[in-house]
């Protein structure tokens, strides 16, 4: 289950979504798009699970969901870091 999924689920608009946490539809959108997390105060995160009606596990799963569907590589599109390189730091002055 992802973002989209938790807020039908919860039978909510995207605009209903935004109205009642007082944020904007737009981070609404981007949750649900997997290009922001949601960053909320704890009596926002509170309100959040009471509108999805959710728990914090079923939250932060959805959210970790979505995220990852966005980031999900095209076939043929190389890695910008390999997974079998190891960056090393090497010694050098430092730039005064």
């Amino acid at each position: 289950m992802d973002m989209q999924v938790l807020r039908e689920r919860a039978g909510l608009s995207r605009a209903e979504v935004a109205f009642r946490l007082a944020i904007s539809e737009t981070s609404v959108r981007n949750w649900e798009a997997g290009r922001t997390e949601p960053t909320m105060t704890p009596k926002k995160y509170l309100d959040t699970l009471r509108l999805f009606k959710c728990t914090p596990e079923e939250l932060a799963a959805a959210s970790e969901k979505s995220i990852n569907q966005r980031h999900k590589r095209k076939p043929g599109r190389p890695r910008r870091f390999p997974d079998t390189q190891v960056s090393q730091v090497t010694d050098s002055p430092v730039c005064s």
